[in-house]
Order: structure tokens, then sequence, then C-alpha cells
């Protein structure tokens, strides 16, 4: 049986997850929850589920792999990576992923951060510091990244689709924090063209809005240039 992988209808902390399958050439069946509106933000479907899977932190997304059921979003692509082999393989490479996996989520959750205010004046008061703090961790990751394809050197990683979905993030934001950077505009442009990932990006399916829900100041809706 495939596993499921339950998550809402947009991209956020699912997504290295689905490159990750995508590169294992894994099927998976994708159960997807509508959000709700104000307080009933949760939707009607996820509070039934969330209290029948049983699940340890019941939360989005979640992976039920046969008799295994995994939430949280690292520990879900640290369990498929040990599976299908595209994690680390010694201790170096261990400490190497472990640094840029943290540093790649910092970097995902800062954005949720300030996208996820009360108000639009919160939400420009935040941009500044946003900014700022994300350039410094674009020099920490080039730092990380070297000269190497990807992370731990020309073999995929599950970090490396972490990394990916957060700077892809981050360009649809703003896209000029990154040039300066061409290192990383590079590694984008390498994981779009793996053999197995171009498919995903090219389905018409495929948007690259919304990235959060609609509660968010940025990221929901696409912005209109």
């Amino acid at each position: 049986m495939n596993p499921v992988i339950g998550y809402w209808t947009y991209r956020g902390n699912v997504e290295p997850i689905l490159l990750l399958l995508k590169q294992a050439d894994q099927p998976f069946q994708m159960k997807t929850y509508k959000q709700g509106v104000g307080r009933d933000y949760l939707g009607i479907e996820w509070p039934t589920d969330k209290k029948q899977l049983n699940l340890f932190y019941p939360n989005l997304p979640y992976i039920v792999d046969g008799d295994i059921k995994i939430s949280q979003t690292l520990a879900i692509l640290r369990y498929l990576a040990r599976k299908h082999d595209l994690g680390p393989r010694n201790e170096l490479e261990t400490v190497r992923s472990d640094i840029a996996e943290q540093g790649a989520f910092e970097m995902m959750c800062s954005l949720w951060s300030a996208w996820y205010v009360e108000t639009n004046q919160e939400y420009e008061n935040r941009r500044p510091g946003l900014e700022s703090y994300l350039v410094e961790k674009f020099v920490h990751t080039e730092n990380v990244l070297g000269s190497n394809k990807f992370i731990l050197g020309d073999r995929v990683t599950y970090v490396d689709f972490l990394l990916y979905s957060t700077l892809d993030y981050i360009r649809l934001y703003k896209a000029s924090l990154l040039d300066s950077h061409e290192n990383l505009k590079k590694f984008l442009d390498r994981i779009e063209a793996l053999p197995k990932i171009k498919p995903y990006f090219h389905d018409e399916k495929f948007t690259r809005f919304p990235i959060i829900g609609s509660r968010a100041k940025f990221g929901h809706y696409k912005p209109v240039v």
C-alpha cells in the first residue's frame, strides 16, 4: 500500500516531502484538507482526523506508511530519507546535513512568523528585519554549499529539497534578495532540472501559489504586478 500524506491545499511544509517522494519514485496518496474561515480555520475534516489518527504530535503534515504514522515535517523527511537512501551516509555527512537542515528550516519558519500576523502594518514592520536576517542566512548557506552541486556533494538528499522550497518561497516573496547570491540561484535551477523532479514543476496541476494559508499577509495569493 502506498503511503498517505496529509496536508493543507497549499505548498508550505509539505513540498519538500513531495519532492523527496518524487525523487525516490515512490507513489503516494495525497489527503488534502481545506481550511475554514476565521476562527474555524482548521476546517471540518482535519479536527476529526486529528483525533482519530493517533499521532504522537497531531499536526500537518503527516504520513501514514503501513503501520508507521509520523507527524512533524523534519521527522517525516528524515524517515523517508532513511527509507529511500536520500540522507547522509556517514558521520561527517550527518553533521553537514544536520546543520543545513536546521538553517533551512529556520529560514522557512522565519517566513511564516513574518507573514502570519494580524495587520498589514505589522507585516510591513516585520519585513526589514526578515530581509536582513535572510540575507545573513544566505551567506551561511553558501558557506555550507560551497562549490558542491548539492549540500552533500554530487548526490541529492532530503535536505536539498527542504532548502529548495525555502529558497523558492523567498524568491517568490522578493526575488531581488537573491541577486547577489548566484550560487543559490544556480542551486534552485539544479533542483528543478533533476530528471525525476522536472515533471513535478511542469505538471499542469502545479502552481507556485498558494504557499501558505489565507490568513497570511503574504504567500496565499499571487501578488499582482
